[in-house]
């Protein structure tokens, strides 16, 4: 039985990008809508912003592109 492991991984993903490209990957990623993504990614922003604005600028600038 030949069984096969596919693995996902972040990356940005340009044709679909608003900023960078970290929400359309992350969609991708958790199989989660890209205007669900960038809801979240808005609430979370609300709440913590300097956290936020640092984590989506190092995925930004340390995942690979698509």
């Amino acid at each position: 039985m030949n069984m096969q492991q596919t693995t996902k991984t972040c990356r940005r993903i340009l044709a679909r990008k608003k900023i960078a490209g970290v929400c359309a990957g992350l969609a991708e990623r958790f199989d989660l809508p890209v205007w669900l993504t960038r809801v979240l990614t808005l609430l979370v922003f609300l709440k913590f912003p300097m956290m936020t604005v640092i984590a989506y600028g190092l995925c930004a600038v340390l995942w690979p592109k698509q």
